[in-house]
């Protein structure tokens, strides 16, 4: 008869002191795990410092008070999420360029930002500004330059609560001279005759920028505009005044002025010649103003047959009647025993000297008196 062969497992519940342990071992390994797969933990982004740029506008000006250039500086805050404040700045302007008197100070740069700009002195600066996350603010002012030439100019850097930025770029202001202006064909304190024929030539020029002359021009105080090499006005006697102008582009302009004396008018003419009687001589004068007429009647030898004296108060037609001299009567006295006419070849010389000016004389030949 086969045996029948029986076995048992007992199984052991574990004492709680041992299932405390075996608790904590797994929280421990699963706490292990999280920190793995987290890895360290993320350190803070810090802020972005802002950004300063500058500009002049225009850039290029002229010399001294006339004209001016903007100066702007332009702050930027270029991070995405922090906004900044403390913005500070302090722009010191290169020798020979000053703040404008009114400074011309546009813009701010947060509502408890203070901007220092004196007029006269050479110190720009910001204090206590402030920006929103990806803002941008712009303060200008306004600058004038006391010499000629290039002058370079950087903001500098701008110091915040997010730190200070590089510092900014340098800009370049061109400050022009005043226009050149040169004249020739007529002189200063020059006197010209009635009528004389005076043709004055000029040019102007802009050192430094051709493209900024914006006129060259001419005229006189009588109202007429004096192209270069054109005739000047000298049927106006008296003193005159010849100004020549040359302006650029940026305001600034220069003046020549040349002045210049026409005097009296001095031309007459001599119409109606006739012999008369007994020697005389009639003609009539037209005379262009006031005035001394001076006439005389020339002989052979240089003898004067005839002469006078006349002043006239204004321009007009005088009317002269000329009788001989007494060398005049003895010339055209008929020899002893003869009893024809006399005649007697002379020249008129007439010089009208007009008040204020210069003498003019006039002869007129071929004229013969008789003495019938």
């Amino acid at each position: 008869m086969t045996g029948i062969t029986r076995s048992s497992t007992v199984f052991r519940r574990p004492s709680p002191r041992r299932r405390r342990v075996a608790a904590l071992a797994a929280l421990t390994a699963a706490g292990t795990a999280v920190l793995v797969a987290a890895g360290p933990a993320a350190a803070a982004t810090p802020p972005l410092p802002p950004t300063i740029t500058s500009s002049f506008t225009p850039a290029e000006v002229g010399v001294g008070n006339s004209t001016a250039s903007a100066l702007g500086v332009t702050i930027t805050d270029p991070d995405p999420t922090n906004k900044v404040s403390a913005l500070s700045f302090t722009d010191t302007l290169p020798a020979g360029l000053t703040i404008d008197n009114p400074n011309g100070l546009n813009g701010t740069c947060g509502s408890a930002g203070v901007i220092t700009a004196t007029p006269g002195t050479s110190t720009f600066s910001l204090s206590g500004g402030s920006l929103a996350a990806l803002a941008t603010c712009t303060i200008s002012i306004s600058v004038v330059a006391a010499e000629p030439g290039t002058l370079s100019n950087s903001p500098g850097a701008v110091s915040s609560s997010a730190g200070s930025s590089a510092p900014g770029a340098v800009e370049t202001l061109t400050v022009l001279p005043p226009p050149t202006v040169t004249v020739t064909g007529i002189k200063n304190k020059a006197t010209y005759s009635f009528g004389q024929v005076v043709r004055p030539k000029y040019s102007c020029t802009q050192p430094s920028d051709a493209t900024a002359l914006a006129d060259c021009s001419a005229g006189d105080d009588l109202g007429d505009t004096i192209a270069s090499g054109g005739k000047l006005n000298t049927t106006t006697p008296g003193l005159h005044t010849l100004t020549v102008v040359a302006a650029s582009t940026d305001g600034l302009s220069t003046t020549d002025n040349i002045n210049y004396r026409v005097l009296p008018d001095s031309r007459f003419t001599i119409t109606s010649v006739s012999p008369k009687k007994h020697g005389a001589l009639g003609f009539v004068l037209a005379l262009p103003g006031p005035g001394t007429v001076k006439v005389v009647e020339i002989g052979p030898k240089h003898a004067v047959v005839g002469a006078d004296t006349v002043k006239v108060t204004q321009k007009r037609h005088l009317k002269v009647d000329l009788k001989p001299t007494k060398a005049g009567l003895k010339l055209l006295t008929p020899a002893t025993g003869t009893t024809g006419a006399v005649k007697l070849g002379v020249k008129l010389e007439v010089t009208f000297t007009p008040k204020g000016g210069v003498k003019r004389t006039v002869t007129q030949g071929g004229i013969v008196l008789t003495s019938k």
